[in-house]
């Protein structure tokens, strides 16, 4: 797991303009929206990197890494941008209506999806 600062913010009359990452290339950006007090995710991948970037609302956001078995839970909070790692389970908690950005690093493939249902053993 990976927590981004942003890499450039420039801020001029116009308003401001956010750099949220210049690292590695994404196959795929998708908008989510949630309602306060849903579960999202529970899942991981097994090559898949994943980008969130927090628009609005808070989450309570648990990560499980299968391999070190190292845990961490923080609340993500809006400009808060972070990476998820393959073999990284991700749960999400919506405590607030929540919107934010997510960009895999591979295109879902529909026929042979790279994600992986958790159940704790």
């Amino acid at each position: 797991m990976e927590f981004l600062d942003m890499y450039v913010v420039h801020k001029d009359e116009r308003g401001v303009f956010y750099g949220i990452t210049d690292k590695y290339s994404w196959g795929e950006i998708n908008f989510i929206e949630t309602r306060e007090g849903t579960q999202r995710g529970k899942h991981y991948h097994k090559c898949t990197k994943e980008l969130f970037y927090i628009i609005e609302g808070r989450i309570k956001i648990d990560v499980l890494n299968l391999v070190t078995k190292e845990c961490h839970m923080f609340e993500a909070i809006p400009y808060m941008a972070f990476i998820i790692d393959p073999y990284e389970v991700h749960t999400f908690y919506t405590l607030e209506p929540s919107k934010w950005i997510n960009m895999l690093s591979h295109k879902l493939d529909h026929v042979k999806p790279d994600i992986f249902k958790y159940e704790a053993p």
